[in-house]
């Protein structure tokens, strides 16, 4: 597929417009181009949220009010990146619900395993007329006559390929594009793809509680699609928004150049508001970590891998091979800590369940750690007489993982759930628990904050979700957990107005420089 980013041609002159500034003037945006000349475009009429009520009865918070009302101001081209649990997915119903002459029928591209979450969720807010199809495969056709329509961001790029995007729109109204860190890249197919779908599409809902996870280029698609009069071209944005920085192999973007300048820029499209101001009452999240020796089962082999990284780190560690190596050893010590810390989980797992009557899900990153896991974790409910552990992996389907969810909500005894931290950091709610463990680090921090929004959502009772970090002392593990708490306020930053110069490569070059200089210090090696 072919990369195009979208432009507006400015209807008076035919030149490619750029938006100099804009003005609101009773209900009409008015866009003022640096050729001189103007484009305008309607608010939605100005509704009453408040009168929004769902199948089971729910209304919607002051705070969602007011964000239904931005996106009606914002013509319904916008970006929600309110944190997670505060209900995105609401706010962009609800204003549907509101608006259904202007804005159905319409579309969402969201993840594969996000597509039945999505169906349920129409029906709860737009009730028994809300009926979508879900299509799975590249042979099944968007049949006309339906009020939704749900694809995956992974399909969308062969169903353009084979019947065209002008085909896929049925004249629809709206694109609704859930997650959209999902168009980060902007070459890859699926970011190609979404902008085919765009064209001609009026109305544009975005959401994602993490717009950017590695570096404020990732921002440029989305922005794009939404206001390409305002952010016309990807090199423009790099040299104007993002800071830049020397990896010592080439250049790469970091966190954003002029974060208050950029706000002020995309107030009028983009609204972020976190749990702490607009929900002060839902429980904050309380980090603890919880240190352990690295076991004598992996010790060896820990030191044997630490020991040829250090060894290749300091004869080479420039250019894509040797970083591709490095990585590579980093990735198999944090594998070799997550088999070492099973059974100090087991230990947790047993005191957890002996004091208390509360639920506990486990965060795990490599399959068979795990597996490792359910099978010993087996035996503990045998004993304390409790059904078995749940399990969430990457290969269930959406249906599937709405099951397990299901189940460990509605099941009291079911007390343990084992989800893959990829795998359920999005679109999963958990608020039935309120407690966690992150028993295998994430290169990427907001990787892990995703999988902790999964408890502090709207529906939880408890005064605080507790999540423990289980650490390996003197490895990988510890190493990367300084940096990481270190640099996790700055990331947050790029949200506040504040700016953020790092991403997950840095983040990494970070470690190993720091576990080539003190990581032996353990063993004295």
């Amino acid at each position: 597929m072919t990369s195009t980013i979208l432009s507006t041609k400015c209807p008076s002159c035919g030149k490619k417009f750029e938006s100099d500034h804009e003005v609101h003037l009773r209900g009409i945006v008015v866009q003022v181009g640096k050729c001189g000349h103007l484009i305008h475009s309607s608010e939605l009429a100005q509704r009453a949220p408040e009168s929004i009520v769902s199948l089971d009865k729910k209304k919607l918070y002051p705070f969602q009010n007011d964000g239904v009302r931005f996106i009606e101001q914002s013509s319904a081209r916008v970006l929600i990146a309110d944190e997670m649990g505060l209900g995105k997915t609401v706010q962009a119903l609800a204003t549907i619900a509101l608006h259904p002459e202007e804005l159905t029928p319409f579309i969402v591209v969201a993840k594969s395993s996000l597509k039945i979450q999505w169906q349920h969720e129409i029906i709860r807010w737009l009730g028994p007329s809300g009926i979508s199809q879900i299509v799975d495969d590249s042979k099944t056709p968007f049949l006309p006559g339906f009020l939704a329509y749900i694809v995956s961001y992974d399909l969308l790029p062969r169903l353009i390929k084979k019947n065209g995007a002008s085909s896929l729109r049925l004249g629809a109204k709206l694109l609704i594009l859930d997650e959209i860190q999902q168009i980060k890249n902007n070459d890859a197919n699926r970011t190609i793809a979404v902008r085919a779908l765009s064209k001609e599409v009026e109305h544009i809902i975005a959401l994602s509680g993490t717009p950017i996870k590695n570096r404020a280029s990732e921002y440029f698609p989305i922005l794009n699609i939404l206001h390409p009069e305002i952010f016309p071209t990807f090199s423009a944005f790099q040299m104007k928004w993002c800071d830049s920085y020397f990896d010592g192999y080439r250049w790469r973007s970091g966190g954003l150049a002029n974060p208050k300048e950029f706000q002020k820029k995309t107030k009028s499209f983009i609204i972020r508001r976190e749990r702490a101001e607009v929900m002060p009452d839902l429980p904050a999240i309380d980090r603890h970590f919880s240190f352990h020796e690295l076991s004598k089962q992996v010790e060896a082999a820990y030191q044997e891998t630490f020991k040829q990284f250090r060894n290749d780190y300091n004869v080479n560690n420039e250019g894509f091979e040797a970083a591709s190596n490095i990585l590579a050893y980093l990735s198999k010590m944090r594998y070799l800590t997550g088999l070492s810390k099973v059974d100090p989980c087991i230990d947790f797992c047993m005191e957890f369940l002996g004091s208390n009557e509360r639920k506990l899900t486990i965060f795990v990153h490599h399959q068979d750690v795990g597996e490792m896991l359910l099978q010993k974790l087996l035996h503990v409910m045998k004993e304390l007489e409790l059904e078995r552990p749940l399990r969430i992996t990457s290969d269930l389907s959406g249906e599937k993982r709405a099951e397990v969810v299901n189940e460990f909500t509605k099941n009291p005894k079911c007390r343990i759930l084992i989800a893959s931290t990829l795998a359920s950091g999005e679109g999963i709610n958990l608020q039935v628990c309120s407690d966690c463990i992150i028993l295998e680090r994430q290169w990427n921090p907001a990787n892990e904050e995703q999988a902790e929004g999964r408890f502090s959502r709207i529906g939880q009772l408890a005064e605080s979700i507790t999540a423990t970090y289980f650490l390996a002392i003197g490895t990988v593990d510890e190493f990367f957990s300084e940096i990481v708490e270190r640099k996790r306020e700055i990331v947050n930053s790029v949200y506040n107005g504040s700016s953020a110069a790092w991403d997950q490569s840095s983040l990494i070059k970070e470690l190993a420089e720091v576990l080539a200089q003190k990581g032996g210090e353990r063993w004295r090696i």
